[in-house]
């Protein structure tokens, strides 16, 4: 699946002594995760629920051993498969999922990491058969000033704007104001434009438009990007980006999910 810069390389049953396995390549920062997702099998009676299925999700890094941060990221995986596995379909049973790191920029980038992690186990999911009430994708998006845009280069369509803000009487600002206030956003961005950008958003629809998850940073260059817990952002701006995630989420999301599994009549 190489047509277009944006479309990542989606690899189908890599592990076949799984029940559903995949490998995802984001296109732009090159992030490589493999997942294999087994299930249902024999719970430990600890573990055992009396009406659900218990998730369990397991993320191993690329260097060195799992920590807090793979901790986090299985916490985020396992709260937002946990509104799309219908869980109550195999009581009593374990549904396991194991993601591995197998390439990152960054290794130490929540943000980078956590959008493909999320839609490379969604696709195994899908593979395994587990019964699922929707499908979900995410994209990861970073806003930048307009001015910051001359210092990368970016994939034709991997880039847009917000809408221009408007003075108090209506009118628009002054063009050279105008310019500094839009923000350029840029989709899955890699860890040069990450470095640059103001906020990081991570985003997760389901195909239906219901927002899954939503984790955003406040950055600042070389900090890695730390929790702002809502603030540091226009509240307006983000609701525009909302918007267009959810838009790339249902549509673009969706079609690369159909392409990918082809003739499988999955969903």
């Amino acid at each position: 699946m190489t047509s277009s810069p944006l479309i990542p390389e989606i690899s189908l049953n890599p592990l076949p002594q799984s029940d559903g396995s995949c490998q995802y390549t984001c296109p732009t920062s090159r992030t490589t995760i493999l997942t294999s997702v087994n299930g249902p099998l024999e719970v430990r009676p600890k573990d055992e629920l009396p009406n659900h299925a218990t998730i369990e999700v397991i993320v191993k890094p690329g260097i060195g051993v799992a920590g807090v941060r793979e901790t986090r990221l299985s916490s985020l995986i396992h709260s937002t498969l946990q509104s799309l596995i219908l869980t109550n379909h195999h009581p009593r049973t374990l549904i396991q999922i194991v993601a591995q790191i197998v390439q990152a920029e960054d290794h130490t980038s929540l943000p980078l990491l956590l959008t493909p992690l999320l839609n490379c186990t969604i696709l195994s999911l899908l593979i395994a058969g587990i019964p699922m009430r929707t499908v979900g994708w995410s994209v990861h998006l970073a806003v930048l000033q307009n001015n910051s845009r001359g210092n990368f280069k970016t994939a034709e369509g991997q880039v847009f704007k917000l809408e221009e803000k408007t003075g108090g009487n209506g009118d628009k600002m002054d063009t050279e104001e105008n310019e500094k206030a839009v923000a350029v956003v840029v989709r899955n961005p890699n860890s040069e434009i990450l470095g640059l950008a103001k906020s990081s958003h991570t985003l997760t629809f389901s195909k239906e438009g219901e927002m899954l998850l939503i984790e955003s940073l406040e950055c600042s260059q070389g900090s890695g990007g730390e929790s702002a817990d809502g603030q540091g952002w226009d509240i307006t701006d983000f609701l525009k980006l909302a918007e267009e995630g959810k838009r790339i989420c249902c549509e673009e999301g969706v079609e690369i999910v159909r392409d990918a599994l082809g003739d499988r009549k999955v969903f």
